[in-house]
């Protein structure tokens, strides 16, 4: 059995839809819209299948590869313009030729979901969302692996983490690698795909998150689509990118590991090794007086990117045992001055923590540069591994600039010495720290 597959090209009651991709490869529960097409007409017994496609048909092919995973031949053919069923059988099927006979479903206009003929995705945005709600019971496909089912009408995919405090509403879809903070209500009608991340508290009702998305806390979407920072209104219509990243942005990974630390900044790390020596000599006399090794040797592991095969590299870095503060940290100027660690980064890791980071999210720790401060320390979680200083670690790590970077410093600098506050101090005031770290960036 063959099939012909019609890609849907301009749609423009959902034109934000196809901004980043094409219109069959929007991802719906995880999976593309070809992807479930192509898995539902292997299903019914086709052996080869044709993807007629006019919207860069380089990114269609990059998805749907050579058909293998489904077991079926498959060819991604471009077209000038977006064929009809009756025009794509004519153009293709011939009867007598490649033993390929018309039958009734053989050529599919791939614009809505395979049993649902009905609900047309691409309409408008209300069409789009009440199409997934419809699709939401047979999401649970039998190649799913790690699908959880805690309440009837809840479904929760591999590797997510729902904190206990947290509340999911029937029905609502979390797809896999997906985080969702204390505090937070999702549901009803809500679905997460892969990789969401939201900081609680927050509320989704009646909304969808697209993949790799931060919802930032106190936020709360109601009759939307939320996708990076691209924020729809599926009754009205209406889209709005949203300038605050604390609030709604894109988790993309970035580039930051390849940031260096200029010539000026290993320069001014030198000049505040030897200003602040008198300090540190103080806590190493101390360290003497008690018969303890001065500092303490630690290995951090190195930024790195998915595309790295590379085994994990380490570098070591010293701590001054007898000191508090930021001044346990003076050695690790050193690494500033040599360019291994950047004045603002992520703080290191080591292969034990880094084995720790058990999401696509909190793995974005390790795409940032090592830095001697952090978005962590200026939020008040001075050299802490927790929940809440893994959110800004990945956070830092998609939206880092230079501006982000004097922030960070500035907060940091006004607060020497300043210990870290206590879980309920943090509680009270981060809210406050993020409207002005947001600034920076505005």
């Amino acid at each position: 059995m063959k099939t012909l597959l019609i890609c849907p090209v301009h749609r423009p009651g959902v034109a934000s839809l196809a901004h980043a991709e094409p219109l069959p490869n929007v991802l719906i529960f995880g999976k593309g819209l070809v992807d479930q097409w192509i898995e539902h007409q292997a299903l019914q017994g086709a052996r080869h299948i044709r993807v007629l496609t006019v919207d860069r048909p380089d990114q269609v092919r990059r998805l749907v590869g050579n058909g293998a995973k489904w077991g079926v031949t498959l060819e991604v053919i471009p077209e000038q313009c977006e064929l009809t069923p009756d025009q794509a059988r004519a153009k293709y099927v011939v009867i007598g030729r490649d033993g390929w006979l018309p039958e009734p479903n053989d050529v599919v206009l791939m614009d809505h979901l395979p049993g649902l003929p009905e609900r047309n995705l691409f309409d408008s945005y209300a069409c789009f969302y009440a199409a997934l709600q419809a699709w939401l019971p047979r999401a649970v496909t039998p190649d799913r692996i790690g699908v959880k089912q805690p309440a009837p009408g809840v479904w929760v995919g591999l590797r997510s983490r729902v904190a206990s405090s947290a509340r999911l509403l029937a029905p609502c879809w979390l797809g896999e690698n997906v985080s969702v903070g204390p505090g937070s209500v999702i549901g009803p009608e809500a679905i997460l795909e892969d990789r969401v991340y939201v900081e609680g508290p927050a509320r989704i009702e009646r909304s969808v998150v697209g993949a790799e998305t931060f919802l930032g806390a106190l936020t709360q979407l109601e009759n939307s689509m939320a996708c990076g920072n691209l924020l729809i209104n599926w009754e009205t219509g209406s889209a709005v990118k949203v300038p605050d990243p604390f609030v709604l942005s894109a988790l993309h990974p970035r580039i930051a590991a390849r940031k260096r630390t200029s010539r000026t900044g290993r320069l001014a790390a030198l000049a505040l090794l030897a200003l602040t020596l008198p300090l540190s000599l103080s806590a190493m006399l101390k360290s003497a007086l008690s018969g303890q090794a001065a500092f303490r040797r630690r290995a951090a592991v190195c930024p790195r990117s998915d595309s790295d095969l590379n085994p994990e590299k380490l570098v070591d870095y010293y701590e001054l045992e007898d000191a508090s503060g930021w001044l346990t940290r003076w050695p690790q100027l050193w690494n500033v001055a040599r360019g291994e660690f950047a004045w603002v980064g992520n703080r290191p890791l080591s292969p034990e923590q880094a084995e720790g980071l058990t999401t696509d999210f909190e793995r974005l720790w390790l795409s940032a540069p090592i830095g001697l401060f952090s978005l962590a320390d200026a939020m008040g979680c001075l050299d802490s591994f927790d929940d809440e200083a893994r959110a800004h670690a990945s956070f830092y790590a998609v939206q880092s600039n230079r501006r982000l970077d004097w922030t960070i410093l500035k907060r940091v600098w006004l607060t020497p010495g300043r210990p870290a506050p206590d879980a309920k101090e943090r509680e009270e005031t981060s809210p406050l720290v993020s409207t002005s770290l947001a600034k920076a960036e505005d």
